[in-house]
């Protein structure tokens, strides 16, 4: 791990440079370990003013909007073989700082490159319409760059979040400023590095490391455009608020309470295997992860079963170990909010299955082993609220109709599942609940792991879309233009 901190600049990169180091600094800690992996010098308020400033003459001056999107396809394809050249690197830090198993981290990497490839060869097929007004009239759209955008990222998925936003904003034409979590900063400062070498122009890209004071800077500055913000949804609301003085444009990726509706007709063990990944993968800290298990009264019992053989066969251990499947949680204070949580249900009346508790092998390190409660009421916070860890509940239903009532019951839609062989039955309860993303009988929805469909939420979990060609209308405005042909 030293050699690969040796070499990475761990300050701000404002106009195509990196900072001197300075005294505000943020102090990046190994989820596994407790050890400090770094200390990142944070963004001053007068560098996130200079970097605006930047990005605002970047966008209003030079090349990069005005360029074909061809030529920007290829330097976004030199920002994906650049990611893929370091990808070692890159896993490391993504392992080491947000306690990532290594081989999922792995997966991560090559998926931001293929973010990068999907949007070099995207903006060149997004285009504007023609519409017929009339015979003496020539009615037409042009998708014109957003302008300057700002940019927040998560701690869970650092690097890939970093290129779900950066991606489609570069290829629409836009400047960004991106800020990313104080506690995973280091992978998103590597791709600063790989960005000021692949041709990007000064101000184009800047990376503002630093905490929420940063992002209120960000969403209230009336010389930014717009800006995309993934986090919690008590912080995005923060973001609307506080953007809502200039009349940003505003996409945000929020919170989830997912639902896995099973009927007692499903494939059982193939549901609880799906489960696994889908409530627990990366230690249950997404928003996409399905906790609320909605088991038909019937198939309880079964599914139950099937989900604590699936569990067993997670081993927990070093991120670094190839075969570790499940990593710690992010910080202590996190731990700590999870285990409350934990407790919460217990004394509330639900029925603690497997779990609730740290691994006794486990010593040192934020790792909480994979909880199952069943007998949830759907009045306990555990039913309700998001955990964001690695513990998901069991509820029984009877009908189809409650099934949907009870999925639908929630603050938040952003994911879901649907398992049963009446493909009828599956697609009618699809259809039913309010989720932007749904599985019938399989994984996590086809947008969790492609590029090609759009990724976001009803309700609480977010305004907007990520991924495929959907995130390419929010970097862009729409001009209608009119000619007079008489």
């Amino acid at each position: 791990m030293t050699p690969v901190l040796a070499r990475l600049r761990l300050t701000p990169f404002i106009d195509g440079a990196f900072q001197e180091a300075g005294r505000a600094v943020d102090t990046v800690l190994d989820p596994a370990t407790g050890e400090t992996v770094a200390s990142v010098t944070a963004a001053r308020p007068e560098q996130v003013v200079k970097a605006i400033g930047a990005a605002r003459r970047a966008f209003d001056e030079g090349d990069w909007p005005r360029m074909p999107v061809y030529e920007r396809g290829q330097v976004l394809r030199a920002i994906a073989d650049g990611i893929m050249a370091r990808s070692e690197d890159l896993a490391l830090l993504e392992s080491v700082n947000g306690g990532k198993p290594i081989s999922g981290a792995c997966r991560e990497v090559a998926g931001a490159a293929r973010v990068f490839n999907y949007y070099a060869g995207a903006m060149d097929k997004f285009f504007g319409d023609t519409i017929p007004v009339s015979e003496s009239l020539l009615n037409f759209t042009l998708r014109e760059p957003l302008g300057v955008v700002a940019q927040i990222t998560p701690w869970n998925f650092p690097l890939l979040a970093a290129a779900w936003k950066l991606a489609p904003a570069l290829a629409a034409g836009c400047a960004c400023l991106l800020k990313p979590s104080p506690l995973t900063p280091l992978s998103t400062l590597m791709l600063a590095e790989i960005i000021a070498d692949c041709g990007v122009p000064a101000g184009i890209v800047n990376i503002l490391p630093g905490g929420a004071e940063i992002g209120q800077l960000l969403a209230e500055h009336e010389a930014i455009d717009g800006i995309s913000f993934t986090g919690s949804t008590a912080v995005g609301t923060a973001v609307m608020r506080a953007a809502a003085g200039s009349i940003k444009s505003v996409a945000l990726e929020l919170g989830g309470k997912n639902a896995c509706i099973v009927f007692d007709d499903a494939d059982i063990e193939k549901a609880a295997k799906s489960a696994v990944g889908a409530a627990f993968g990366n230690a249950g800290q997404s928003c996409s992860a399905r906790s609320r298990m909605l088991v038909q009264k019937s198939a309880v019992a079964a599914f139950t079963q099937a989900l604590v053989d699936e569990l067993a066969k997670l081993r927990l251990g070093s991120p670094l170990d190839p075969a570790t499947t499940l990593g710690p949680l992010i910080s202590a204070p996190h731990w700590e909010r999870v285990d409350s949580s934990v407790r919460a249900a217990e004394r509330g009346g639900a029925r603690l299955v497997t779990g609730g508790a740290r691994p006794a092998e486990l010593k040192k390190g934020n790792f909480y082993l994979p909880t199952v409660f069943g007998d949830v009421s759907p009045e306990l916070p555990i039913y309700r609220d998001e955990i964001f860890g690695p513990v998901c509940s069991i509820t029984p239903f009877a009908t189809e109709a409650q099934a949907i009532r009870m999925a639908n019951a929630s603050a938040y839609g952003l994911n879901g599942s649907v398992w049963s062989r009446d493909i009828g039955r599956a697609l009618r309860v699809a259809k039913a609940v309010r989720t932007g993303m749904i599985a019938v009988n399989g994984l996590p929805s086809a947008s969790s792991t492609s590029l090609f469909a759009p990724f976001g939420g009803y309700k609480r979990s977010g305004l907007g879309r990520e991924l495929g060609m959907n995130a390419l209308a929010f970097y862009t405005e729409v001009k209608t233009v009119t000619v007079d042909l008489t």
